[in-house]
């Protein structure tokens, strides 16, 4: 229990609120009880003609025949004037003298009477006496004041409303006074764990709406700095895997090519030393140097190609787009493959929308239309027929290219535009084919924002590009 008043500030300001207000009402009771005046209902005045009476009775009285008439005056001031004043007589050494029986003294002297509020001093002496005594009214200090006997009544109402007015007060400081701390406490562990989505509510003016709204702030700053962090080392992570990835892809494309740039070099190492050295059936040089003549070509082919590869992968290489009549570049395109059509008895029909324009790089994009045709020509068995077709929907330009009598399986359909990259049933060199020819046109469409699919068909593949 003490750990947990200890831990909890709202607990020790209502506790010593409590306390420090139960004390300053305690003391400040105490202080009108010890304090307070007594109230008098009579002057001096009043009482004054009671000095002359006993003035006159002396004279006609000896001392012990006045005790009586003393004590009578004594129970006149008692009764009349609520005992608010007393009389008093003096020797002439200034002893008092106890009444009614003037027989004794007091122990008092005139001069423990300086301080009271009294009248006249008279001077009185007894029949058949010449000693002259003094005389005078005083008021009674020993009466209880009125205040002090009204606070007596009271105490008991008085406790009780002290203890609950301090405890309502106590109680409405500690959560007024407390209140904002405990959200500026809980935000400021919000904060501790990292998270800047809370605020303070405080709407208050004082130093503690300041820190409110400074702890606000800070929360805000914070959460912005912290997501624009975030957002930073997304974007570096995402730089770095992107990085990674091409980093993997330029390494295992560079083994890829020094694997098929290794085997036609071999080939024609192994034909020309065959040659060269009279091996059997290598005694028919011409028509080995054909074959190796036809390996020279393929290889040409895939240096150029890498050689395409290395500069559209270079940093910071733009293509060089204008407005180009892309219908009519399909056209001529179709026209300087006629006659690989004709030799593969091959039959082309097209549907062509005349006057369709795009920004583009005339030589990147006559590339890519020499790549699939090439690969329609080459992959299709004769007497079956290429389909092309180029047309505008909405604010879309396609362009599909089919060629039939020919599939593709399924499961190397997604690896098609992989860097040396063919189809089991294609590897042949008959076609002349690198592997590259599909990685460049969609490296070249991606520059051109352009998208491409390849895709199976009840008669063949289509191969579909949208600019």
């Amino acid at each position: 229990m003490i750990k947990k008043m200890k831990s909890r500030l709202s607990i020790k300001v209502f506790l010593l609120t409590a306390i420090l207000m139960i004390t300053c009402s305690s003391v400040t009771y105490f202080c009108i009880f010890q304090f307070a005046p007594y109230v008098y209902q009579y002057s001096l005045s009043d009482v004054e003609y009671i000095c002359e009476i006993a003035s006159l009775m002396t004279r006609e009285e000896n001392r012990e025949d006045s005790a009586f008439s003393f004590e009578m005056l004594s129970d006149e001031l008692y009764v009349m004037f609520d005992d608010e004043y007393r009389l008093h007589i003096f020797t002439p050494s200034g002893k008092e003298i106890a009444l009614p029986g003037l027989d004794r003294l007091t122990g008092k002297s005139i001069e423990d009477f300086n301080s009271y509020h009294k009248t006249e001093t008279t001077h009185i002496s007894f029949k058949n006496e010449t000693v002259q005594y003094s005389l005078f009214i005083a008021q009674n200090k020993d009466k209880q004041s009125q205040i002090v006997e009204a606070l007596n009544k009271t105490i008991p109402i008085l406790c009780v409303v002290i203890l609950c007015i301090s405890t309502l007060a106590a109680f409405f400081y500690a959560w007024y006074m407390t209140a904002p701390i405990k959200k500026v406490s809980k935000l400021s562990k919000q904060m501790a764990d990292m998270d800047f989505s809370g605020l303070c509510p405080a709407g208050r003016t004082d130093e503690i709406g300041v820190l409110s709204d400074s702890l606000n702030t800070l929360s805000r700053k914070l959460g912005a700095a912290l997501s624009e962090l975030q957002e930073a080392n997304q974007k570096l992570q995402a730089d770095i895997d992107m990085e990674r990835q091409l980093e993997r892809q330029r390494v295992e494309f560079f083994s890829a090519a020094s694997h098929e740039l290794k085997t036609p070099i071999t080939i024609i190492k192994g034909q020309l030393q065959g040659m060269l050295y009279q091996v059997g059936r290598y005694k028919d040089r011409e028509t080995y140097l054909a074959q190796s003549l036809e390996v020279t070509d393929t290889l040409e082919k895939m240096v150029q190609d890498l050689l395409v590869i290395s500069r559209l992968d270079t940093p910071g290489y733009t293509c060089i787009k204008s407005d180009l009549n892309l219908s009519s570049l399909i056209e001529d395109r179709l026209t300087a493959y006629e006659d690989l059509f004709m030799l593969k008895s091959l039959t082309v029909e097209k549907s062509i929308l005349p006057e369709i324009y795009i920004a583009g790089d005339i030589q990147l994009l006559q590339k890519v239309l020499d790549n699939l045709l090439g690969n329609a020509a080459a992959y299709s068995g004769a007497g079956n027929a290429v389909f092309v077709k180029l047309w505008k929907e909405t604010e879309k330009i396609n362009l599909t290219i089919e060629n039939t009598g020919v599939h593709i399986p399924d499961e190397d359909i997604p690896k098609l535009f992989e860097a040396f990259y063919r189809v089991d049933q294609s590897r042949n060199r008959q076609t002349g084919g690198t592997g590259l020819g599909l990685y460049i046109v969609k490296t070249i469409l991606d520059l051109h924002r352009a998208e491409i699919k390849i895709a199976n068909t009840t008669q063949g593949v289509i191969v579909s590009v949208q600019f």
